[in-house]
């Protein structure tokens, strides 16, 4: 720890107090300010849902998968577990995927891009997973469960191409808020799995209708004029003007 603490900058542009003595940082009472700003913003709370349909889900299928399979399957416990243990491979790339196809959009169609890219992929999560929850055959329901997880992780990838550009000034409460969504959608989705009227292929096809119906809130994370311009110029780069050359790069000619 003391290593690390001496090792280490609080920051890539270097410790707190240097930045705040330098007037690169604001002091500490703006930086609280800054988090209400966080909390007032809809688009945290949509984005604190979302995250919830998605991170809270892959939590909630981790807890029961190896059961489901084994009660509804007639599997070994050890059986059930490498089936189940499917759902949580896709972690090895399916968020980073997720992310990338993120960012891709929002090179391609700005912020907008992303945000519609996230309802895209959130909307298929929920999709998948009604489709799982009616399955009977293991073949079939093995298949699924891999689909299902796919866009389950590609969703929380998503969903943080979004984050850093909600409040530059605020991206650690924004960020704090919109995890704890997923602990939040965990808890939530776990109460279905306790409540005795359902079977548990009922409460993953009431999930499944939730996330779904989740996805619509994609539609309200959107962004001004001036912060797609923003996000354009640190994405895209500013566009370089015609008479402009290149660092190091001899000038063009004159044709008379």
């Amino acid at each position: 720890m003391q290593l690390h603490w001496c090792a280490t900058t609080d920051s890539p542009a270097g410790n707190y107090a240097d930045l705040r003595a330098a007037g690169l940082m604001p002091g500490a009472r703006q930086i609280d300010g800054h988090f209400w700003e966080a909390w007032k913003d809809r688009r945290v709370w949509a984005l604190f849902v979302i995250y919830g349909a998605c991170f809270g889900i892959e939590l909630t299928i981790n807890n029961v998968a190896a059961l489901y399979f084994r009660d509804y399957f007639s599997l070994g416990l050890a059986t059930s577990g490498l089936v189940a243990g499917l759902f949580g491979l896709m972690s090895i790339f399916a968020r980073t995927l997720g992310g990338l196809v993120g960012d891709r959009s929002g090179r391609r169609w700005g912020l907008k891009g992303r945000v519609v890219c996230l309802g895209a992929v959130l909307l298929a999560e929920g999709l998948a997973l009604m489709w799982f929850s009616r399955q009977q055959d293991l073949v079939m329901a093995t298949v699924t469960l891999v689909v299902c997880g796919l866009f389950v992780k590609m969703s929380q990838g998503t969903t943080f191409s979004v984050v850093p550009f909600i409040n530059r000034r605020a991206l650690g409460a924004v960020a704090g808020i919109v995890g704890a969504g997923g602990n939040a959608g965990a808890v939530a989705a776990g109460l279905l799995f306790r409540t005795e009227s359902l079977s548990w292929p009922q409460a993953l096809l009431i999930l499944g209708a939730v996330v779904t119906v989740s996805s619509v809130l994609a539609v309200t994370v959107r962004f001004s004029a001036a912060e797609e311009r923003a996000a354009r110029e640190e994405t895209v780069g500013r566009p370089r003007r015609a008479r402009e050359p290149a660092d190091g790069a001899l000038p063009a000619p004159q044709i008379s």
